[in-house]
């Protein structure tokens, strides 16, 4: 409602006062004539003053349209009328380029928490610092895992690698050790065909034989060389002949050693030996069948086992005996298992291999390979 003192039509009256709105009342536009709205499209004369404003959405959309009309560039609203969406509609009958409006986003807005995992990745991550009690607990937790991780290597160096390593050498020098039996006359026999050629020693870490065990698999052979070290003989060439024992065949004790774990495990399943069993040795000269008779445990230090009658050391004998020593129990080198046997065969070479291993794949594959 407004108030006024005095009316404006009167002559000589005071200017009429500036018009009060109440807080509680709004003014509204009074009505125009159709040829008077600056506005283009339909005027509604017949509202009542309870008509509401138009929103800046529709002002937008009249303005578009008043310049479309009028051929004035305009711009391009997305919720302006479908002739301005579309594409043949150039905007240009006046000679004027239309304004283009940037696309509008695409896709649903992101949510509170994609927000956040925006925000969380844009902030540098702040560490707190480990105290002296923290920082060494954890440096000896590393240190701990890497001394595992070093013994995990070690243990499968130890148990797996040393293993194909050996077996390597060992052909190697199986077929190296034939070939050469090749290009060599044997010795001479004895005019007892029943008494067997025994060779002179030969140099120390040098190979001399292959022996052949049926009860280890048909595939098993290794060589035989000279000494008992660990490198090169026990942990590269296989089996080793302790010094000053019997040669093959000959009269006394002749005393092998070799590993029962790693390095080749030439004798891994010496406990699985069995009366009867045989076990050839193969020179130059010739083969020489022993027969598995019993076994025992002993001691490290208990050496009396080598001599030419074992436990007799007093005693020369008369007997060719083969003594096998390899460590106890599996993975220990606390006792010494004991495997004996006698010479109840000989074969010359030329008589080619006993019926025992003629036809195994370990006699094959050696005389295939090193030609004996």
């Amino acid at each position: 409602m407004v108030n006024s003192s005095s009316s404006g039509n009167e002559p000589g009256a005071n200017p009429p006062s500036r018009p009060t709105i109440r807080p509680a009342q709004r003014q509204h536009p009074a009505p125009q004539a159709p040829g008077n709205s600056p506005y283009p499209g339909p005027v509604d004369t017949a509202g009542s003053g309870d008509q509401p404003l138009p929103s800046r959405r529709e002002l937008r959309r009249r303005e578009a349209e008043a310049a479309a009309a009028q051929g004035q560039p305009t711009a391009h609203y997305s919720d302006a009328s479908d002739m301005y969406a579309d594409p043949d509609y150039s905007g240009v009958e006046s000679g004027q380029a239309t304004q283009a409006m940037p696309p509008a986003h695409q896709g649903p807005p992101p949510t509170r928490r994609e927000q956040a995992a925006t925000r969380r990745k844009r902030q540098p991550v702040e560490r707190e610092p480990l105290g002296p009690v923290r920082g060494t607990v954890r440096t000896f937790g590393e240190l701990c895992i890497t001394a595992g991780l070093v013994l995990i290597l070690f243990v499968v160096w130890q148990l797996w690698w040393t293993d194909i390593e050996a077996n390597r050498d060992n052909e190697n020098l199986a077929d190296q050790l034939t070939e050469d039996w090749a290009n060599q006359d044997p010795n001479e026999l004895p005019d007892d065909p029943d008494e067997p050629v025994v060779a002179d020693p030969v140099d120390k870490n040098s190979a001399f034989g292959i022996f052949y065990i049926p009860r280890f698999g048909d595939d098993y052979y290794r060589t035989v060389a000279e000494g008992v070290d660990l490198e090169p003989v026990l942990n590269r060439m296989g089996v080793g002949r302790y010094p000053n024992s019997a040669m093959p065949g000959e009269v006394g004790n002749f005393s092998v050693a070799g590993h029962r774990v790693t390095y080749g495990k030439p004798f891994n399943k010496i406990a699985n030996l069995r009366p009867g069993d045989e076990i050839i040795v193969q020179t130059k000269d010739g083969f020489y069948t022993y027969t598995f008779r019993n076994f025992d445990i002993i001691l490290p230090d208990a050496v009396e086992v080598l001599s030419p009658v074992p436990d007799e050391p007093d005693y020369k004998g008369k007997d060719r005996i083969l003594t096998m020593t390899a460590c106890n129990p599996m993975f220990s080198a606390r006792e010494r298992y004991v495997a004996y046997s006698e010479l109840t065969d000989w074969t010359p070479a030329k008589d080619g291999p006993p019926k025992s291993i003629k036809d195994s794949k370990a006699y094959d594959k050696v005389s295939k390979n090193g030609g004996a």
